[in-house]
């Protein structure tokens, strides 16, 4: 899996395998993906040079999850807007209006809670995708529902897509548990893998994309928790991070200067034919650099004011 301080040949790829499920009626775990099994220079270079280009990052998160199927209607209803937009399960079917009320129904007779508040595990996961504004709506969705079918065999879900935002997003309900039994447990690695792989079905429709995580393109992350960012963005309100803390700000500057180094080191050992490569190394190592001691001054002011 592509760590923080490992060879930037592992960072910009996704896992071999796909999630893993635990053990249920069948038994099984999820086996081997199509996701390549190895990086590639190539591959990096092309990736790190997206970076550089600032093409735009694809954003993939799980926004919440129900343990009832009350809970899941209700989210059912929020991403169909009341019967406004178009839902659209697994098998194609779709769902428009009143006919959204019912949608869950399925997924009750399958042993899933009736009341969230009488479920013990996550029954159903909300996932979004997200792409920057001037996205290509139909092909994003077709990407979108191109990636589910192939990571999330044999579950059922629900795809909405969202155009009345900033950006342009799908969102995803997604049964937990397969068709047989065993139940997914999506890790952090696994977010970076469907980010991976979203790239890859953009690119089959035509999108450029890029799927990096922040601190390998140096910059300092945004401190809000997730829950906060989403209903942020659901709200329309700015997206103003809160400051950091003296020993936040040190973790991460100590993260920042260790990625610097993987990769001065990674650029000194590439061959003089990745010339571009090298440069494009050196632009972002620059640009961190500069983040680095924008972030610096800006916690310095910040200090600056608390004592006064």
């Amino acid at each position: 899996m592509g760590k923080t301080f490992d060879s930037p040949d592992d960072w910009f790829k996704g896992g071999i395998k796909k999630t893993k499920k635990s053990r249920g009626a069948g038994g099984g775990r999820t086996s081997r993906g199509s996701r390549p099994p190895k990086a590639t220079t190539p591959k990096t270079a092309k990736a790190i040079n997206a970076t550089v280009k600032s093409k735009p990052q694809v954003m993939v998160k799980v926004s919440g999850s129900s343990k009832g199927c009350d809970k899941a209607q209700a989210h059912a209803n929020y991403i169909g807007r009341n019967g406004e937009v178009e839902l659209e399960d697994e098998t194609g079917q779709k769902f428009k209006g009143v006919e959204q009320k019912e949608v869950l129904k399925a997924w009750q007779a399958m042993g899933i809670p009736e009341k969230d508040s009488e479920g013990k595990h996550k029954e159903a996961l909300h996932i979004v995708f997200s792409m920057p504004n001037g996205t290509n709506p139909q092909a994003m969705k077709t990407a979108v529902k191109n990636l589910v079918e192939e990571e999330f065999t044999g579950h059922k879900y629900f795809i909405a897509q969202h155009l009345d935002t900033k950006n342009p997003h799908c969102h995803v309900l997604l049964c937990a548990t397969d068709d047989r039994g065993a139940r997914l447990n999506i890790k952090k690695q696994d977010l970076h893998n469907y980010r991976v792989n979203f790239v890859a079905k953009l690119a089959e429709q035509g999108i450029e994309a890029t799927a990096s995580r922040k601190i390998h393109r140096l910059n300092f992350k945004d401190t809000k928790r997730q829950g906060v960012y989403h209903r942020d963005i659901r709200e329309n309100k700015p997206n103003t991070p809160k400051p950091l803390s003296e020993q936040s700000f040190q973790k991460i500057k100590k993260t920042h200067e260790s990625v610097i180094r993987s990769y001065t080191s990674y650029q000194s050992k590439l061959p003089p034919e990745q010339l571009e490569l090298k440069l494009d190394i050196n632009q972002i190592i620059a640009q961190g650099k500069k983040e680095l001691d924008k972030a610096k001054a800006k916690k310095a002011k910040t200090l600056n004011t608390e004592r006064e």
